[in-house]
C-alpha cells in the first residue's frame, strides 16, 4: 500500500466517523424515545390494572408488561438499544483502522528515511 492510498483510506475513515457520529445521536434519540414510551405505557397499564381491574400486587407488572402494546414497546425498546450498542461498536472498529492506517503510514515514513 502506498502512502497516498493509505492518507486516502484515512480519509474514508475520518468521514465514516463523521457521519457515524451524526448517526449516533440519531440512535440516541430514538433509543430515548422508545424508553419514553416504553415506561409511560407500562407505568399506565400497571395503574389501570391495580385500580380498575384490582388485580393482585404480585401479578401486576407480569400482567403489564405481557399486555401485547407493552410488549411491543418493549422490544421497539430493545432494537433501538441494540442499534445505538452496534453503533458505537462500529465506530471503535473505524477508530482501530484509522490508528491502524497511522501506524501503516509512520512505517513507511521511516523505511523511506532508512533508504
Amino acid at each position: 500500500m502506498t502512502p497516498i492510498e493509505i492518507m486516502q483510506k484515512i480519509g474514508v475513515c475520518q468521514q465514516a466517523l463523521t457521519k457515524g457520529n451524526t448517526e449516533l445521536k440519531t440512535l440516541g434519540v430514538k433509543k430515548a424515545r422508545a424508553e419514553h414510551d416504553y415506561k409511560i405505557a407500562l407505568r399506565k397499564e400497571i395503574l389501570r390494572l391495580r385500580q380498575l381491574e384490582k388485580q393482585p400486587a404480585t401479578l401486576i407488572n407480569d400482567l403489564a408488561k405481557g399486555k401485547e402494546e407493552i410488549a411491543k414497546l418493549r422490544l421497539n425498546r430493545d432494537i433501538a438499544e441494540t442499534n445505538y450498542s452496534v453503533c458505537i461498536e462500529a465506530m471503535r472498529n473505524l477508530r482501530l483502522e484509522l490508528e491502524a492506517y497511522r501506524s501503516f503510514l509512520t512505517w513507511e515514513r521511516v523505511e523511506l528515511k532508512n533508504t
